[in-house]
This record gives C-alpha cells, sequence and structure tokens, in this order.
C-alpha cells in the first residue's frame, strides 16, 4: 500500500474513534508510518485535505457495505436489520468507539470548515441515495421519505448507543423497522 493510502486509513480510522480535534498531523503520520513529507506532498492543503479524502473513503466504504448487506434480502425489513446488526456489531466490538464513521466529524467540524461539511453532506447523500434505490427497487412508494427518516433514526440511535455505551437504542429501532417501512409502502 502506497503513502497516500496509508495517510487516507489511518485518518479515516481516528475520525470515526477520535473525531477530528483529537486527531494530529503527527499521529497520523507515526500510525500510517507514511514518510512525514509524503503529509504534504499528496495533501497539499494539510489535515482539512486529508480529512476529506478519509471522509470520502469512508463515505464510499460504507455504501457499499450497506449495498452488500441489502442486497441478499428480498425484504426491505430484513435487510435493514441487517445493516442494523451491522453497527450493533461494529459499536460492540470496538468497545463503542466505531459508530458512523462522518457523524463525530459532521458534529465538531462541519459548521467550521466549508470543505468538511461538503464531504460529509456527500457521505449522508450517498448512503441515503442507495437506501433510496435499495427501497425503489422493492415497490415503496415514499422511498425517500423512508430512506431518508431511516438514515436519522440510525444516525440518532447509534449517537445514543454511544452516549448510553449499549446498543438498546438500535435494538429498539429494529423493533419499529415493520411500522416504518409498512407506512412508507402503502403511501403513495
Amino acid at each position: 500500500m502506497n503513502a497516500r493510502q496509508r495517510l487516507i486509513d489511518t485518518t479515516a480510522r481516528l475520525l470515526q474513534t477520535a473525531g477530528y480535534h483529537n486527531t494530529g498531523l503527527n499521529q497520523i503520520v507515526a500510525e500510517s508510518g507514511a514518510p512525514k513529507g509524503s503529509l504534504y506532498h499528496y495533501f497539499p492543503g494539510g489535515k482539512v485535505a486529508l480529512a476529506v479524502a478519509a471522509l470520502d473513503q469512508s463515505a464510499s466504504q460504507l455504501a457499499q457495505a450497506l449495498t452488500a448487506l441489502c442486497l441478499p434480502h428480498a425484504h426491505p425489513e430484513s435487510a435493514m436489520v441487517a445493516v442494523i446488526d451491522f453497527f450493533i456489531a461494529e459499536l460492540e466490538s470496538s468497545n463503542f468507539t466505531k459508530g458512523c464513521p462522518v457523524a463525530t466529524t459532521t458534529l465538531e467540524q462541519a459548521s467550521l470548515t466549508p470543505e468538511i461539511r461538503e464531504a460529509c453532506a456527500r457521505a449522508y447523500r450517498l448512503w441515503q441515495d442507495g437506501l433510496q434505490a435499495y427501497f425503489s427497487g422493492h415497490g415503496i412508494a415514499q422511498a425517500s421519505f423512508l430512506a431518508e427518516n431511516l438514515l436519522m433514526l440510525i444516525e440518532g440511535a447509534l449517537l445514543l448507543a454511544r452516549a448510553q455505551h449499549n446498543c438498546d437504542p438500535l435494538r429498539r429501532l429494529k423493533t419499529h423497522l415493520p411500522i416504518l417501512i409498512h407506512s412508507a409502502k402503502g403511501a403513495s
């Protein structure tokens, strides 16, 4: 793996677990094993440019994971259970440090840095569009509404789970999936 990719991978991991403010450039260089000079060679915009690249990569990787989780399921409810179970496993296996790969950075930095705000917005739009396409493909009349609302609910449940240090909010969300999906199916 080249130095540029190691820098992006390390930054993505650190942004997800520690956030933007708790991730320093020296830490990124040290943990990536990349030569220090490579940071500004590949990212002349410094930490902001590196964070944007890491957020874009994280968004793409999660979009691919969501697609892989949803596609095998013939029913949207079982697909969303698989998505929520994925996040439960991520949280529990990381001792509640890994939730959404962009949420911490969004909360910390999006209002302060336009480039980061745009990267975070792209990430959420990518995920919402993917969910909407899946729901549309399964004949859900209000696919856009359902995708947006499920994304908001999952994000909120992830934040609550991290704050409470347990996955009960995500488990409760799973119990409400039939109501949410049924209401979006019948609307026209």
